[in-house]
C-alpha cells in the first residue's frame, strides 16, 4: 500500500534537508543519538549477529540509511569493511568523523564506485521511499551473488496498525509512505533476485521506549489480575524498576520473535535475504 501524496512531492529531498535530524523538523529526529542509545542499538546490533548466525559472508558490508554511523562503527568492530550511504550531509560528515570509512550520498554513487558487497543493512528504510521495488533491485544490483541483505520494516498487519494506535511507526506521512506485510516485503525482494532465508520479527520495543514494558509470560500473568483489566504499565516505584528491568536495553530478547506464526502481529519485521 502506498500514500497518496502531492503530485510534486519528493521523498529524498526532506532527508537530505539537515533539518530532518534537528529539533527545527517538523517531521524527522531531533535527537539520533538517544534514539540509538535508548532504543535503535539494541535491535540493530543484534541484527548484525544475526546475519553472522545465518551464514552472511565478511569483506564489504554497506549500511544504507546510515545516519551518523553508530552501526558501521559496531560492524567494524565485527570484522567487516563497512561502506554507508546517507542522504543527510550534515550526518554523513558525523558518520565519516565517527569511523573514517566512505559514506556515499545516494545509491547511484555507491553503484558508480564500481564496489559490490558481501552484505547490506536497510533498517527503517524501505517504508521513507515512494519507489520501493526500484530501489530493492537498485539495493540487490549492489550485492555479490551469494550475499546478504537484512532488512527491516515496520508490520502494517499489526493488529495495533489496523486500529490507529499512535505509536508512531506506521502510519506517519510524509516520512512512512510505502506499506507492507510479510507477504508484500517478501515478494518486493524476491521480484529483485533476493531469496529470504529467514523472517523475525519485534513485538513490544517501541511501546517499551514510548513508556509501557514487555514482561516475560510469568510476571505477566502475576500481573494481569493485579492490574485488573488495565494495561500492563505500574506506575510509581514499581513500575520504575520493571521498566528499567525490562527495558530493550536490558532484555532485548523479550521483544524479538522467530517462530513465524509469530511474525504476522509483530510491530517489526526482519528479513534476512541472499542475493540468488
Amino acid at each position: 500500500m502506498f500514500a497518496v501524496m502531492p503530485e510534486q512531492f519528493s521523498a529524498g529531498t526532506q532527508y537530505m534537508d539537515d533539518t530532518y535530524f534537528s529539533a527545527a523538523a517538523t517531521h524527522g529526529i531531533s535527537d539520533y543519538d538517544s534514539l540509538w542509545n535508548d532504543l535503535l542499538s539494541h535491535l540493530y546490533v543484534p541484527r548484525l549477529r544475526r546475519m553472522l548466525e545465518l551464514g552472511a559472508r565478511g569483506g564489504r558490508h554497506l549500511d544504507i540509511g546510515c545516519a551518523s554511523g553508530n552501526l558501521i562503527e559496531h560492524g567494524q568492530k565485527m570484522g567487516w569493511e563497512c561502506f554507508g550511504v546517507e542522504l543527510s550531509e550534515a550526518m554523513r560528515n558525523r558518520a565519516t568523523q565517527r569511523t573514517g570509512r566512505p559514506i556515499f550520498a545516494s545509491l547511484a554513487e555507491a553503484k558508480n564506485s564500481s564496489l559490490r558487497f558481501d552484505s547490506v543493512t536497510m533498517f527503517e528504510v524501505i517504508e521513507h521511499v515512494e519507489d520501493p521495488a526500484g530501489m530493492m533491485r537498485e539495493v540487490a544490483d549492489l550485492i555479490l551473488p551469494g550475499g546478504m541483505i537484512a532488512l527491516s520494516t515496520p508490520n502494517f498487519d499489526n493488529p495495533d496498525a489496523i486500529a490507529g494506535t499512535p505509536i508512531d511507526i506506521w502510519f506517519i506521512p510524509p516520512e512512512h509512505i510505502s506499506y507492507f506485510n510479510r507477504d508484500t516485503i517478501a515478494g518486493c525482494m524476491a521480484n529483485a533476485g533476493l531469496r529470504p532465508v529467514a523472517k523475525d520479527g519485534i513485538f513490544g520495543a517501541w511501546r517499551a521506549w514510548a513508556g509501557d514494558t514487555a514482561f516475560p509470560p510469568w510476571l505477566s500473568a502475576i500481573l494481569r489480575p493485579w492490574r485488573k483489566g488495565k494495561r500492563l504499565r505500574p506506575g510509581g516505584l514499581l513500575g520504575s524498576f520493571l521498566k528499567r528491568s525490562y527495558s530493550p536495553a536490558r532484555r532485548p530478547e523479550l521483544y524479538r520473535r522467530r517462530d513465524p506464526a509469530d511474525l504476522g502481529c509483530s510491530e517489526v519485521m526482519e528479513i534476512y535475504a541472499l542475493r540468488i
